[in-house]
């Protein structure tokens, strides 16, 4: 079952050194995630990119076996967790570890990765999609 026990288990057992995002902080983030990639407030972000997302082809496996061979394990990320649609669970850690979290916490199925600099969004959504924006180089979607 996935809750917040399961995420703060993951992180412990792993001993992976992830900052968690709180508080205001957490506030500006989300608020600068809707601003840059978000058109709305849809149920599940991807639902409502404001760019047309390139698809990441992971031959029909979970993008979880492909993202260390897109995204390098030395880059510092947020790690943005889709807590039921209700709320967000933020850390900004190095890929490396976001990668041993995904394997190892139980029931996660929809995240986001976004660049420290708000350029780049890559979305592992519930339908196993991986989905990548780079807002200086998709095309943005016509209001």
């Amino acid at each position: 079952m996935f809750d917040y026990k399961e995420i703060e288990r993951t992180i412990k057992d792993n001993n992976l050194l992830f900052q968690k995002i709180e508080d205001a902080d957490k506030e500006c983030l989300i608020q600068r995630l809707y601003d840059t990639f978000v058109v709305g407030n849809p149920r599940a972000l991807w639902l409502s990119f404001k760019y047309i997302p390139y698809s990441i082809d992971c031959n029909r496996e979970d993008p979880y076996w492909h993202l260390l061979d897109i995204i390098d394990k030395n880059r510092v990320l947020y790690f943005i967790i889709d807590y039921w649609n209700k709320d967000f669970v933020i850390y900004k850690a190095k890929m490396s570890d976001i990668h041993i979290f995904i394997g190892d916490c139980e029931g996660l199925d929809e995240f986001y990765l976004m660049t420290s600099d708000f350029m780049e969004l890559y979305s592992i959504t519930d339908h196993d999609d991986l989905l990548h924006i780079d807002v200086r180089k998709n095309k943005k979607i016509s209001d």
